[in-house]
């Protein structure tokens, strides 16, 4: 199978059938960025006005809710409000298009799991290289406490916004909108690449950033693999759910 709407004649450059465009993605990327951005001048401009207390951000609440869980699913809407907006609301994309395709049979899960395993491995490896070279800025950082710290019941709230939610976001924009149109532009592994770049440079870590490379190069390639998006949907919530529950 291949990724919903490529010709497989086409062999490694294939054409991509998906209403949207590359000036769509990048719009979207933009309007990614300037949310983020806005947001952080927004959180500013409440804590010098309202006299809130600097770790507000981080260790607050909003009407009862943690601060940290409150911007974790902000930030992870933004990623889909532009593809809602450019490829559905513009283009008039289907959902089969963005990938929603049921896999066929149990094969794609069972390669979503390998996948994962390829993830875990990246991470054991680069932690192995970093700890040699000792090079702190290059390590892999811990998950801030306010998103992973937490137990009984309120465990619950991390694991379906950093274990479900996130990942849902993420696989919707960088795997269904953006791979489609740069693998249509610049060949299947030039698409492939370059949604895996960008999928590390938006977790914003230094440490992270090859390690979580490796991993969208991974996905993607599960989402071309399986034609579907679900399995790299699997694979990306089991390694998220892991990671909350082991950093607990």
């Amino acid at each position: 199978m291949q990724i919903p709407g490529i010709d497989p004649s086409a062999g490694l450059h294939p054409r991509v059938d998906v209403p949207w465009s590359i000036r769509d993605v990048l719009l979207g990327i933009g309007a990614v960025i300037g949310l983020v951005l806005v947001t952080i001048l927004l959180l500013g401009l409440i804590v010098n006005v309202t006299g809130q207390d600097d770790d507000w951000t981080t260790n607050g609440d909003i009407l009862g809710f943690p601060m940290a869980m409150a911007l974790a699913v902000l930030l992870e809407t933004f990623f889909l409000g532009p593809v809602i907006y450019f490829a559905v609301l513009r283009r008039g994309a289907i959902f089969r298009q963005l990938g929603f395709v049921q896999p066929q049979g149990r094969w794609p899960y069972l390669i979503a799991i390998a996948a994962w395993l390829v993830g875990v491995a990246a991470l054991v490896v680069w932690s192995l290289i970093t700890e040699a070279l000792g090079i702190d800025l290059l390590k892999i950082p811990e998950p801030p406490p306010e998103l992973v710290d937490y137990s009984g019941i309120k465990l619950a709230l991390p694991l379906i916004i950093i274990g479900l939610f996130g990942p849902f976001c993420e696989e919707v924009f960088f795997r269904g909108f953006a791979l489609p149109v740069f693998a249509n532009r610049f060949g299947l592994w030039g698409g492939i690449l370059i949604s895996a770049a960008l999928f590390s440079v938006f977790h914003l870590s230094i440490g992270g950033a090859v390690p979580i490379f490796v991993f969208g190069i991974v996905l993607a390639w599960l989402y071309v693999r399986t034609g579907s998006i679900y399995p790299s949907m699997v694979a990306h919530v089991t390694q998220n759910i892991l990671a909350t529950l082991v950093a607990n």
